[in-house]
């Protein structure tokens, strides 16, 4: 298979065109790469995903599978990878698919790549997405039997995402399903090369993937738009296995890199000074506080005790994971708080959690989000039956329980996004 100029002119004269009317107009059309021009244009209607910035536009020439687009790195996530791919001058990328990881890495002329992929279209795409990239190399074959029968010098990184989806299309999970199977070729990785980076399901659970892969130095949990995007491990085989892996917490925001890292023995022993402790708020929330929530990565990682040590916030409760700090909270505290891994929300309206302030609620707000954490008997769509409020707006509407000093108490939170 060829991507030629007919190919890649076809694509840009249609690439305002509905795909669906497309495949209708082209039924029966015998060029052997109509369908992928097709599923080509279909992408790029889908997806923002390969723009750096508004001015940085690192969309592939060459789409010929819409699944592969849906599958393949952001152009962020990408330049985060290649960051951590640091001095590595030899890369073996397992796992090519279109290529974008590869594609950030190689913007470093000095570092060599070689890329394999068991998919002819994808093989192909490269030579015409790469063409200025003279330190690629795309190989169309089975990477795992190319690394067994390799002899050459330890690559300095090897890159992997093994494929999550199965022979019928369903999604993927345990990492002995995925292709390849990571905990299996683990060692023979560990023969071959000084470092690995495997991406991950981000439904993957934390200490459950630190067991099934032992030796790993960092894991990330990387996060755009507040949705968590994957895990990434990296196992530096140079380094002691024994020594604690850092978890980091990368999250992408408005174009900035924001990183939270810690460590799980950090957390455990802040778990145990806060039994000690069982620290209360000093005061209950009220109209004028701030309220924070950790964003979709950072409670995934859930370092809970340490987010109330590292930053000037206070749980509401153990099992709320919400964090206040106080109106008269000083300057240089306040400042501090801005780097809490998540959202801030300003408190509107802070009341008991009775039937008369649910009707309260009920008639006063048109529309806002529902959240219910820690109250026993309710859920968000059995309080919003209730409430018969709509979804969306600024507004959200906190229900919940606070540890206070008479006991758990719980309580109605009305909030907005801090600046709206």
């Amino acid at each position: 298979m060829d991507f030629d100029k007919e190919y890649l002119d076809f694509v840009k004269a249609n690439a305002g065109e509905d795909p669906a009317r497309l495949r209708l107009r082209h039924h029966g059309d015998t060029r052997p790469w109509i369908r992928y021009a097709i599923d080509n244009i279909s992408a790029l209607k889908k997806s923002r995903k390969f723009k750096l910035a508004e001015d940085s536009d690192l969309t592939p020439s060459v789409i010929p599978l819409e699944v592969s687009a849906q599958q393949a790195t952001s152009a962020r996530i990408a330049l985060l990878h290649a960051n951590l791919a640091r001095n590595a001058s030899s890369v073996l990328d397992m796992t090519f698919g279109l290529g974008m990881d590869a594609r950030m890495m190689a913007m470093d002329p000095t570092r060599r790549i070689l890329g394999f992929d068991l998919r002819e279209e994808l093989v192909a795409a490269a030579k015409v997405n790469f063409l200025g990239f003279p330190n690629v190399e795309v190989r169309l074959g089975d990477s795992v039997e190319y690394l067994r029968g390799y002899d050459g010098p330890a690559y300095d990184l090897v890159f992997i995402d093994p494929a999550r989806r199965g022979c019928e299309g369903q999604r993927l999970y345990n990492l002995h399903d995925c292709q390849p199977d990571l905990i299996e070729i683990l060692p023979l990785i560990q023969r071959k090369s000084c470092r690995l980076m495997a991406k991950l399901s981000p439904m993957l659970d934390v200490t459950q993937t630190l067991r099934d892969l032992p030796g790993i130095s960092q894991l990330h949990i990387v996060e755009e738009g507040n949705e968590c995007k994957e895990l990434l491990a990296i196992v530096d085989f140079s380094k002691d296995a024994a020594t604690a892996p850092v978890i980091v917490i990368d999250r992408l925001v408005k174009g900035e890199l924001r990183q939270f890292s810690f460590t799980l023995p950090e957390e455990r022993a802040e778990c145990q000074d806060a039994e000690e402790r069982r620290p209360l708020l000093d005061h209950m929330p009220e109209a004028g506080d701030c309220l924070f929530e950790p964003s979709a990565a950072t409670m995934k990682a859930a370092p809970f005790n340490l987010l109330g040590r590292r930053f000037p916030v206070t749980a509401l409760h153990p099992n709320t994971h919400l964090y206040l700090l106080s109106a008269a909270t000083g300057d240089d505290q306040r400042q501090a708080a801005e780097d809490f891994p998540g959202t801030k929300y300003v408190i509107e309206q802070a009341l008991p959690f009775t039937s008369s302030n649910l009707k309260l609620m009920a008639r006063s707000v048109d529309k806002a989000d529902i959240v219910v954490r820690n109250l026993k008997g309710f859920t968000s769509d059995s309080l919003r039956k209730r409430l018969k409020i709509k979804p969306g707006g600024d507004l959200r509407l906190y229900a919940l329980t606070v540890a206070s000093a008479n006991g758990d108490t719980p309580m109605l939170l009305l909030v907005r996004p801090s600046g709206k």
